[in-house]
């Protein structure tokens, strides 16, 4: 169990592991861990992201915020986000579509696309005062790992083979259980059990994201897992907008 966190760990962060090198088997149950992680960074990310907003400011503080929630997955959610707007918005053939997706150079719609997601997330910030702030970050940071779990579980692998393919060899049921049930747990103890519905949303993302991809390309890659995560990430912002509002 240990290995297979520490698995879930060096394929969503950037945290350091030294030669720690995951199995194929390990990989395979790694997504059950993927709420816990999201959950470990969200409480560390707190405080950083509540003292940055008191001594930098709103303008300032938002940039440095975003710096630290972006630089955790080393941008690989934002490449999965770019590569998926591509492939999506250029009305080709399914098969055309994976090609694209395949492709590391990124286009117009990609960059429009990440251009995009960083405002939404720097308009939002950017009006918090600094517990809001870290509230927001953790929700995001949780969430959007969270939402993972819950889209390996329902969505199915649109290549033959793939690195991405290795997380669909085992479902992560109590990965998603559990996330559920602490996201609730950390929903209740922010805002009280009159919102209790503080996950629905997110998780109605996940089934409509899922209609899509399959709609596009036939299922799930590894770019629209990151591209998952990262719009569920901006969905918890306004969220939590709406929330504090």
């Amino acid at each position: 169990m240990v290995r297979s966190f520490l698995a879930a760990v060096s394929l969503i962060t950037c945290c350091p592991l030294g030669k720690f090198i995951p199995s194929e088997r390990e990989l395979q149950t790694c997504s059950n861990w993927f709420p816990v992680v999201g959950l470990i960074l969200g409480v560390l990310l707190y405080y950083p992201s509540f003292y940055v907003m008191a001594w930098f400011g709103p303008s300032a503080g938002a940039f440095l915020v975003l710096l630290m929630l972006e630089s955790v997955p080393k941008g690989f959610h934002l490449d999965g986000l770019a590569d998926t707007a591509d492939a999506f918005f250029s009305s080709r053939s399914r098969e055309r579509k994976l090609e694209i997706m395949r492709d590391s150079h990124i286009g117009t719609m990609g960059v429009a696309a990440i251009v995009l997601l960083l405002l939404g997330k720097y308009a939002v910030f950017s009006v918090f005062p600094p517990e809001q702030a870290g509230a927001t970050v953790f929700f995001c940071a949780f969430g959007g790992r969270f939402g993972i779990s819950c889209y390996l579980l329902i969505s199915q692998y649109a290549r033959p083979s793939g690195l991405g393919k290795i997380l669909y060899e085992r479902r992560p049921y109590w990965g998603a259980l559990l996330g559920f049930f602490v996201g609730e747990m950390a929903g209740i103890c922010f805002f009280g059990f009159e919102f209790w519905w503080l996950f629905l949303p997110p998780l109605l993302f996940v089934v409509f994201w899922d209609r899509v991809c399959r709609h596009q390309i036939g299922g799930a890659t590894g770019d629209t897992i990151g591209a998952c995560e990262q719009l569920l990430e901006l969905l918890i912002c306004f969220e939590m907008l709406y929330f504090f509002s």
